[in-house]
């Protein structure tokens, strides 16, 4: 229950590829779980897809990797008309659980860089102080929601005046406890549960 987990995050895109990559480990390293998701295929007729890439290491220090598709699955269309009469009661428990889910949360480790080209000079510029709003805020937003141990976190706009194109980098490492996730989502089945039963 009070075994801690390392999750680190880094979302890159350069032109028009994407690439994600979900480290997890815990027992100090010894259990470590990675998945690479280089594309995101929206194929709506059948649900958003992702093609992902998992790789894990069991403790003799065997890797294995494989590749496999996945594909949401939308909720039956009874299951909101059953919980629309209280949805704004329901909005109200989920915001609990959310904000006593954040509460366990520890950044370590935070860094956004964005890179931005434009033609025109002056369309550059404008975009360059848009991005830096939007960092701004968004580092706002993570020290008001998770406990942040990043003394110096980092946020970086380049601004491309000679190149044309978009790119950034966003990295975060994060550490939680095993048995905090196990108790909010305890918590979260159980809401659903009493609302479905009514």
């Amino acid at each position: 229950m009070w075994i801690r987990g390392t999750v680190e995050f880094r979302y890159r895109r350069q032109k028009e590829n994407d690439h994600i990559d979900i480290k997890l480990s815990a027992l100090k390293g010894i259990w470590k779980f990675k998945m690479s998701i280089p594309t995101i295929d929206l194929a709506w007729e059948n649900g958003p897809q992702l093609e992902a890439k998992e790789e894990s290491e069991a403790p003799s220090g065997e890797k294995r990797e494989g590749f496999q598709k996945l594909r949401f699955k939308y909720f039956r269309e009874d299951f909101f008309y059953q919980l629309f009469p209280n949805i704004p009661s329901l909005l109200r428990e989920f915001n609990r659980v959310k904000k006593k889910f954040y509460k366990g949360i520890i950044c370590k480790d935070f860094s956004w860089e964005i890179e931005y080209g434009h033609e025109n000079p002056a369309l550059t510029a404008l975009a360059a102080g848009g991005f830096w709003s939007m960092l701004g805020y968004s580092l706002a937003r993570m020290y008001n929601t998770v406990t942040m141990e990043d003394s110096q976190p980092r946020i970086m706009v380049k601004p491309k005046f000679k190149n044309l194109g978009f790119s950034t980098d966003l990295h975060c490492i994060f550490k939680v406890r095993i048995g905090h996730i196990m108790v909010v989502g305890l918590d979260l089945a159980w809401i659903i549960v009493r609302r479905i039963r009514g």
